[in-house]
């Protein structure tokens, strides 16, 4: 019986894993009108869109720290979607699990990941400020520095390994993260009140929109920075940014002490390149993309 039910839920999550674009998207929609439904009937102050991202991130981003950098839905939300799926016979509550989603392009993204960098984004206000680095590119960034600090060489031999065996390839910054990274500013930025982000990302990913990400990410992401300045700009923004420096900190790349590991520029020394190489590769993929 135990063998059973572990074959039954390794189908689930693999049907889950194999959705394709066009039914993530009608999902999407489905799950859209039932949060919206929500809002209409209960005293909440959370915007719609709000709401929408936050959910659907809930379903694999959790814990303390997610909830003070993206907030938390209300706890009746879940079971509203649960019983309006059972009323309707639908599955919007799977939309909060799907993971990589193959695109019309044929990339993949982490579809999930996607919404979460829109939730920090959105959370916080502000894409140049509070914790939309953090839950996008410069805490992938982090990671991917963790993935790297076996390797050896000098600053520029890291970032040509950086380049050619990870960022984009492998490990924790991998393609789906990578695209779902640039993708989320961009996105989030074309919603209003009037569509929906089910719409949006149809078009953005159907059309030949999502071909510019590159350039209108660093639009947003780094207003009035010249592209031979991306390297300097990017690396002063993640190592001042204090979230990016706790998150080193719980990778055991910097400095301990009762302040060190909140201080910009206090990586440990065996990883000053590693850090550098790490958000260098990231600066080069978007100039050499823009």
């Amino acid at each position: 019986m135990k063998a059973i039910k572990l074959v039954l839920l390794y189908l689930f999550i693999q049907n889950i894993n194999s959705v394709t674009f066009s039914e993530a998207i009608d999902n999407l929609a489905i799950l859209e009108s039932y949060i919206k439904e929500y809002k209409s009937e209960k005293t909440t102050s959370s915007s719609l869109n709000l709401l929408i991202l936050c959910y659907i991130r809930e379903g694999v981003y959790t814990g303390s720290e997610w909830s003070i950098a993206g907030g938390s839905s209300p706890s009746d939300l879940d079971k509203f979607i649960q019983n309006k799926d059972k009323e309707l016979n639908t599955t919007a509550q799977q939309v909060r699990k799907y993971r990589e989603i193959e695109l019309p392009s044929k990339e993949k993204i982490d579809f999930v990941h996607l919404f979460a960098v829109m939730n920090g984004i959105l959370y916080g206000e502000s894409y140049t400020d509070g914790y939309s680095s953090l839950v996008g590119w410069g805490g992938d960034t982090a990671q991917l520095l963790q993935d790297i600090k076996a390797e050896t060489g000098t600053l520029d031999e890291l970032v040509d390994i950086v380049t050619t065996k990870y960022l984009g390839i492998k490990g924790q910054f991998g393609p789906a993260d990578l695209i779902s990274d640039l993708d989320a500013p961009v996105i989030l930025n074309k919603k209003n009140n009037t569509n929906t982000f089910a719409e949006i990302i149809k078009n953005y990913y159907k059309s030949d929109e999502y071909k510019d990400r590159v350039k209108e990410f660093v639009k947003l992401t780094f207003p009035k920075v010249e592209k031979d300045d991306l390297r300097k700009q990017a690396f002063k923004r993640y190592d001042n940014d204090l979230y990016i420096n706790i998150l080193e900190c719980k990778y055991g790349v910097r400095e301990s002490g009762l302040l060190g590991c909140y201080l910009p520029d206090n990586i440990m020394t065996k990883y000053q390149n590693h850090q550098k190489a790490a958000v260098y590769a990231f600066a080069d993929y978007l100039t050499s993309n823009y």
